[in-house]
């Protein structure tokens, strides 16, 4: 999944891929959250220390952070759409960018020139048995 930015997450639904620590605002360990659990709606992000926090309102109105990991969240619907629509736009603008030609030739041309070498390689082995 391409890099987001924050304006497409915030509102949006976050739930864990794998556990996650629930800080207070001195990023001490205040919970966790298990693996799919709903980690909460986005209500905006901090960076400390070179590290984005996500945060979260509990049921009572008190904030809670969560620290950014590509890798530990899946997204609300909304957020994979916009990832889909910000992917297809990268792609469009390289089609435009290089030409047709170039582009899928520079995506597919490894798997396609792999897959001849496989293919006349089996074909050889086949011979010689």
């Amino acid at each position: 999944m391409p890099e987001i930015s924050a304006d497409k997450i915030i509102g949006k639904t976050l739930y864990a891929k794998k556990q996650l620590d629930k800080l207070n605002s001195s990023l001490q360990k205040i919970g966790t959250f298990a693996k799919g659990q709903s980690v909460g709606q986005v209500y905006s992000y901090i960076i400390r220390n070179g590290q984005v926090y996500w945060i979260f309102n509990d049921a009572f109105g008190k904030p809670y952070l969560v620290k950014h990991d590509s890798t530990a969240f899946q997204f609300s619907a909304g957020v994979q759409e916009a990832a889909k629509k910000q992917e297809a736009e990268k792609t469009k603008e390289e089609i435009q960018e290089k030409g047709k030609i170039p582009f899928y030739i520079e995506k597919y041309g490894k798997w396609v020139l792999g897959a001849f070498i496989l293919v006349t390689l089996a074909r050889e082995y086949i011979k010689k048995k």
